[in-house]
């Protein structure tokens, strides 16, 4: 829309009514000093203006007027990605494979993941005569076990010999790291012995020996079968699992913690990427859960895939 203003000796109020209509300071100042000299001559009564002469101002700048269809979306109005949702649903899987791997540390003599498995698996190269296997035989008194026989026989190392002293207390070098049977037995007017599998530690990073310690009870007379008349009583607990350091399973247990603290912290991140799609938060999450392992690798393998597909999902206004 055009419409005549007066020109006016104060030329600032033109400037403000070229600003007013959408125009910047400069321009506004430019087109009056460029048309403030025009013969045009129409009085605009609309200004109170009547006694000299007017200017034809430029028309409104319709684009300072217009609308726009775009909307500032609240956290709260985002629709999550779809796919975002189907990947934290995943990573929730792999969570809860990781809590349950986590759980089966936690009980080192029960479950499929046994720290035997991890000890046994070292010993493969480990060097012969690098292990020591020391500790204390007691009776069901609690009374020192002295002068027991103690004998380990393995197939990787032979056969190893000695006694215990009066506190109960034996040691053996020179041991090779391997599962090995442990035969400890007292001999009288007749022989009563016990046979043990146990698991000799490997050397632990660049220690030239591995220590393994294992207190054992010696069952009273009253536990012992029959002789079969040969006068020897014995108890084979060589079938059961194999015995192991306690400190050994400690470690486990530790990392058993561990396992339990990842999944459960993936679980929360993957809960609230479920609600907001969020794709930093679904990254996070799959890293958390790819530590976490799960049985058969499965938590690892969850948290590199999803991890993966974030980078070519589609995105949308909810990430």
């Amino acid at each position: 829309m055009n419409y005549l203003v007066k020109h006016m000796t104060n030329e600032e109020k033109y400037v403000e009514k070229i600003i007013s209509m959408g125009y910047s300071e400069d321009d506004a100042k430019d087109y009056v000093k460029t048309h403030k000299n025009s013969n045009e001559a129409e009085i605009n009564p609309d200004l109170g203006l009547k006694n000299e002469f007017e200017i034809k101002l430029p028309p409104v700048d319709e684009s300072v007027f217009a609308s726009s269809s775009s909307k500032i979306l609240l956290t709260s109005e985002r629709n999550a990605n779809p796919y975002a949702k189907g990947l934290a649903l995943l990573l929730l899987i792999g969570c809860i494979a990781g809590l349950l791997n986590g759980v089966d540390f936690l009980s080192p003599n029960s479950g499929m993941n046994k720290p035997h498995n991890l000890i046994h698996s070292q010993t493969i190269n480990a060097p012969e005569k690098s292990a020591i296997f020391l500790g204390t035989i007691t009776l069901k008194d609690g009374s020192p076990a002295e002068n027991f026989s103690v004998d380990i026989r393995s197939e990787r190392g032979g056969n190893h010999f000695t006694t215990t002293d009066s506190s109960g207390k034996f040691r053996i070098e020179n041991l090779t790291p391997s599962y090995s049977i442990l035969d400890i037995a007292i001999s009288g007017d007749s022989a009563y012995g016990v046979s043990h599998r146990i698991l000799l530690n490997p050397p632990a990073g660049f220690e030239p020996y591995g220590f393994t310690q294992i207190d054992i009870t010696f069952p009273d007379k009253s536990e012992f079968g029959t002789d079969n008349g040969t006068g020897v009583f014995w108890i084979d607990y060589s079938q059961e699992d194999a015995l192991i350091d306690p400190s050994a399973a400690t470690i486990y247990k530790i990392f058993g913690y561990a396992f339990v603290g990842l999944a459960s912290l993936g679980a929360i991140l993957s809960i609230i990427a479920l609600n907001t799609g969020n794709l930093g938060l679904i990254r996070s999450a799959s890293g958390l859960v790819f530590f976490s392992m799960g049985h058969f690798w499965s938590s690892c393998c969850i948290g590199l895939i999803v991890f993966l597909l974030t980078f070519l999902i589609p995105k949308n206004e909810g990430f």
